[in-house]
């Protein structure tokens, strides 16, 4: 089992000025890869500790405000003695009602009707009732987006210019049972290059022909066109049922839902190949698990995928002069794309039931780092890496994650940086506790809700 470093720039806005502050921190991340999950499924599940169930600082947030609400009634019950007075005008009459709120231990509330208390408040409240509507102020999380999402550019593969001039990259197209479909081949200012039609079912060959120009070959009369950039796209423009296969290098993962481009990167001396597509569909491709686990526990990490790649596409600008947003790789977090989510059909039902959550820290999308073990406890973001920029990720108990065995000085040469969630923590607490993948959650991360965001 192996734990990953990766990198990422956290950006915040700044007041309505488009200013961006951006922070550089290590996240290691110890999403378990898919083949390795069933060691962890073998595990012992230690003793349990306790649990707040109450969703952190909004339900705070949320509890005051309706304690504060009492000390408003009880404010409007003193108007209504001003008006049998005759101080007052008859509109107040009708708060006779609120006599039981006339108690002197309400003043004690007046300091939770702030904006703060009430902000905290509509977020729970949309928590309880709106689960399921993404609507209200969704913060950070308005990239909008239908059913399935925003779109995610997700960068593949990456070829140097003498690779993609020995070794082709061989395209072809069809829908989700295997039945070719027609496809367009575009240059860099949307012009066709050609129309492959679903009858001829030939892979269109491309390679780098030395001269800044990319060849296409096999499927058309081969021509050349400029290497900046060649999309694949579906002929009838419904990219949602569309599935490319290409022949990626050292990969038993072939097949991508959406849309395919070779760019070249910004500093001109290679290339990717980029996948495009909706979120949820790139959700449904994740490496990261196989879905043998409980559903509850594939909730929990369809959605901190889910929410990882949402920050990327609002955020991250590592690789996105060179074309796209989120790495395939181990480096982000791992995308195989159509064939895994047909192999593993319980990771699509996971985010199926998870469909466009995401983790928010009030009006911030919250990364939800994550390590396979912990010592007994997972660490805050501040302990381990030194800022407070990361609330949610607070210091817990975890006897859940506690590793049987390794020391802390083991499991930390291992990679496991214990912030946030740990994920065998999260699957016994699944598998022999039964708890949600809210409340699994919002015992790792402190003052989190889950938001409905599309």
């Amino acid at each position: 089992m192996t734990a990953t470093v990766f990198f990422v720039f956290k950006i915040k806005k700044l007041m309505y000025r488009k200013i961006f502050k951006i922070l550089f921190f290590f996240i290691l991340t110890g999403f378990l890869a898919g083949q390795n999950l069933v060691s962890v499924l073998a595990e012992d599940v230690p003793e349990s500790s306790t649990t707040d169930e109450s969703g952190g600082d909004d339900f705070d947030l949320y509890q005051k405000y309706l304690l504060y609400q009492k000390y408003e009634k009880k404010t409007l019950y003193r108007k209504y003695l001003r008006y049998k007075s005759g101080k007052l005008g008859k509109q107040y009459k009708k708060y006779k009602k609120y006599k039981k709120y006339n108690k002197k231990s309400y003043n004690a509330y007046a300091g939770y009707g702030t904006q703060e208390y009430q902000d905290g408040y509509n977020r729970y409240r949309d928590y309880l009732n709106g689960r399921n509507d993404a609507s209200g102020d969704l913060g950070e999380a308005d990239l909008g987006g239908g059913l399935l999402g925003p779109d995610v550019t997700v960068g593949l593969t990456k070829y140097s210019k003498s690779a993609l001039k020995s070794d082709k990259i061989k395209i072809k197209a069809e829908d989700e049972n295997g039945a070719a479909r027609a496809y367009n081949i575009k240059d860099k200012n949307n012009n066709l290059v050609a129309q492959i039609p679903a009858s001829q079912g030939e892979r269109t060959y491309v390679e780098y022909d030395g001269s800044d120009k990319l060849k296409v070959s096999n499927s058309i009369t081969a021509v050349l066109v400029s290497d900046d950039e060649l999309t694949f796209e579906p002929a009838d423009g419904d990219p949602n049922t569309m599935v490319f296969d290409y022949s990626r290098p050292n990969s038993n993962y072939d097949k991508f839902r959406g849309t395919i481009k070779i760019k070249k990167n910004a500093d001109g001396d290679s290339f990717w190949v980029i996948n495009k597509l909706p979120m949820e569909h790139y959700v449904w491709g994740m490496g990261e698990i196989t879905g043998t686990g409980p559903s509850e526990y594939n909730k929990v990490m369809t959605t901190s995928f889910r929410t990882y790649g949402y920050w990327k596409m609002k955020f991250s600008t590592k690789y996105a002069k060179d074309g796209f947003r989120v790495d395939a790789t181990p480096g982000n977090q791992l995308y195989y794309g159509f064939e895994w989510e047909q192999n593993y059909p319980r990771i699509r039902q996971a985010a199926l039931e998870s469909q466009g959550h995401i983790v928010m820290y009030r009006k911030e999308i919250a990364i939800t780092p994550y390590s396979s073990w912990t010592d007994g406890k997972t660490r805050s973001f501040k302990e381990r890496w030194g800022s407070s920029d990361y609330p949610w990720c607070k210091s817990v108990k975890d006897s859940y994650g506690k590793h049987p065995s390794k020391s802390t000085k083991t499991l930390e040469a291992e990679g496991n940086h214990m912030v946030g969630l740990s994920a065998n923590g999260a699957l016994k607490l699944a598998k022999e506790k039964d708890w949600d993948w809210g409340k699994i959650l919002r015992y790792y991360f402190s003052g989190i809700t889950l938001r409905k965001v599309y």
